[in-house]
């Protein structure tokens, strides 16, 4: 066990702050057939001229265990003119979508169905779909699948054949892969594990898109609380979304490694740092949440930077894409009706 002193001199010099304050936040209505909280939308990308949406769970809308791979799932695109229409206020909301037919999710291994606990990323490269499944958090792998992205007849082809395992380095409760990239500098999918909070840091994979290499496993900065979501610039810069979830308190700060964080927490997070001074126990709340955008200067950055806060509004915030001076973000409502589905544009 590091002694919290060294702790503490080690977390501050691997985190630079690049903002404290919350940048430019604007909603986006999404359609109406697709802004239900039931979508529990987990992962986000663009490719050409569109941004694509994942549901989480598809057609069943809530995570079930019989079947749950043998219904209809779609995954959902918007086009970016569009969304730039509202960023702009020249339209109050969006008004149409494609839908594209997700197709051969039946003919997965039992394996993969069996353990299946949705859909957490997506990334596309080259008319190639990459989508990650989070698998119940008692097992020891999670998966990526790659299929053809078939615009023509708006289906997304799953190769049911060449399914890759992505080892988790350590169970924690709900976590899986819930961030992949490309990263066009590298020629290479950048995928990383929701827990990185350990002194020092966690792990990801660097991985070979052609699936006949095992992934290369990579070191992660340390960094508090969730990473759910991330994507790459041309220059091979990483942003992703650090989110704090209320009620993850136990399993992200609270376990038997870490003990609880919140003088540190303090010192890196310095928006945290008057309620901390207020009230001790302020993560611990279940009205408690935290939102930011995260970079690292590659996927060998030695620290983390924050870009920007935005609202947590107690929203589970799970896709990112970069968007204009900024980013997409989109959250997971998990199928609460105190939540709601979010689409919005956080400039920086």
């Amino acid at each position: 066990m590091f002694k919290r002193s060294f702790l503490l001199s080690v977390t501050v010099l691997c985190f630079s702050t690049l903002a404290h304050s919350q940048s430019k936040y604007k909603t986006i209505p999404l359609p109406g057939a697709i802004a239900g909280v039931a979508e529990e939308y987990s992962g986000m990308c663009t490719y050409g001229n569109r941004i694509y949406l994942v549901p989480q769970y598809g057609d069943h809308k809530t995570p079930v265990k019989k079947d749950n791979l043998k219904g209809e799932f779609l995954i959902y695109s918007l086009l970016t003119d569009s969304i730039g229409q509202v960023v702009d206020g020249k339209d109050t909301a969006l008004s149409t979508y494609k839908a594209l037919k997700v197709i051969n999710l039946d003919k997965l291994p039992d394996d993969v169905a069996e353990g299946y606990e949705g859909f957490e990323a997506i990334s596309i490269v080259n008319n190639t779909v990459y989508l990650s499944i989070e698998t119940d958090d008692k097992l020891e792998n999670c998966y990526l699948l790659k299929a053809k992205l078939d615009l023509p007849n708006n289906h997304i082809v799953v190769d049911a054949d060449h399914i890759l395992k992505l080892k988790r380095p350590e169970l924690i409760y709900n976590a899986g892969f819930e961030s992949v990239t490309w990263l066009p500098k590298e020629k290479k999918l950048l995928a990383y594990y929701e827990y990185n909070g350990e002194p020092n840091g966690g792990q990801g994979y660097l991985i070979d898109t052609s699936f006949s290499k095992a992934p290369e496993a990579i070191k992660t900065p340390q960094l508090y609380f969730r990473i759910t979501d991330i994507t790459a610039t041309n220059k091979d810069e990483v942003y992703g979304i650090n989110y704090f979830w209320n009620g993850d308190y136990k399993y992200y700060l609270g376990n038997d490694k870490l003990h609880n964080q919140e003088n540190n927490i303090k010192t890196i997070i310095p928006d945290l740092r008057d309620s901390l001074n207020k009230d001790s126990a302020y993560l611990k709340s279940t009205k408690t949440t935290y939102a930011r955008i995260v970079k690292l200067k590659n996927h060998k950055g030695a620290d983390w930077q924050e870009v920007t806060t935005f609202p947590g509004n107690r929203n589970n915030w799970e896709g990112l894409t970069l968007f204009r001076k900024g980013a997409l973000v989109v959250t997971d409502a998990n199928g609460s009706k105190k939540q709601n589905t979010v689409l919005a544009y956080v400039e920086f």
